[in-house]
């Protein structure tokens, strides 16, 4: 009896991970707004009453997909964050080489759907993952560099270490963002190639570094 009772809760645990790839790939794909809970179940092979009894409704299946991918974006960088053998530049480069590398999901995509597709309690939730799992592992690295003066504080022209996230963020963004028309993203890699950069590499130098020689100018905290 004990036995079946195993094999029974193994398989319906089979079953809301099937779900949950197959909501996953549709979700990063199509975004929340196109995907259906009956698409949902025809791809993962199950009827659409089995898909409710493991999910609520297809807005309570698409958190847990978010909440799934940011847990691993959360160990992966918290990992980063840890290798204090490391620098600060290459931590900083690793963190924009995995971000690049895993991101699925258009940010703007993503963004509107945050905004406009899911209830006032869901964007809280999407918001606490973004800040917990991914804000906060990358701030932690901004904040050794401060600590060990690495980094140059607020008060001496620098920027706090939560803005210098965002900093990155934006323009790692920028970087990930899938072209529309399959020639520019040859035109970037032939770029790149040809310049002899590496975009990660490059990405944080120009932001811990910056391009001028000279002094910049007082940066106005009211504009």
């Amino acid at each position: 009896m004990a036995r079946g009772r195993v094999v029974q809760r193994a398989d319906t645990e089979e079953t809301r991970r099937a779900i949950l790839r197959a909501a996953h790939d549709l979700f990063m794909e199509l975004g929340y707004r196109a995907v259906t809970t009956r698409m949902v179940a025809d791809a993962s092979g199950v009827k659409q009453p089995l898909l409710y009894y493991h999910f609520a409704d297809k807005e309570a299946l698409y958190l847990e997909v978010q909440r799934e991918q940011s847990m691993a974006y959360k160990v992966a960088l918290e990992r980063i964050a840890a290798r204090l053998n490391e620098s600060i530049p290459e931590r900083l480069q690793s963190v924009v080489l995995y971000l690049r590398r895993s991101r699925q999901q258009n940010m703007g995509m993503l963004m509107h759907e945050l905004k406009y597709e899911l209830s006032p309690v869901a964007r809280i939730v999407m918001k606490e993952l973004f800040l917990t799992c991914i804000v906060t592992p990358i701030m932690s690295i901004f904040e050794d560099g401060l600590r060990t003066g690495f980094l140059r504080s607020p008060i001496a022209g620098g920027v706090p270490a939560r803005v210098a996230t965002y900093l990155l963020l934006s323009a790692v963004s920028g970087l990930s963002e899938k072209p529309d028309a399959p020639d520019e993203v040859e035109v970037e890699t032939s770029l790149f190639q040809k310049e002899g950069f590496n975009p990660a590499q490059m990405l944080v130098q120009v932001l811990l570094y910056g391009m001028a020689t000279g002094q910049p100018p007082a940066i106005d905290a009211d504009v």
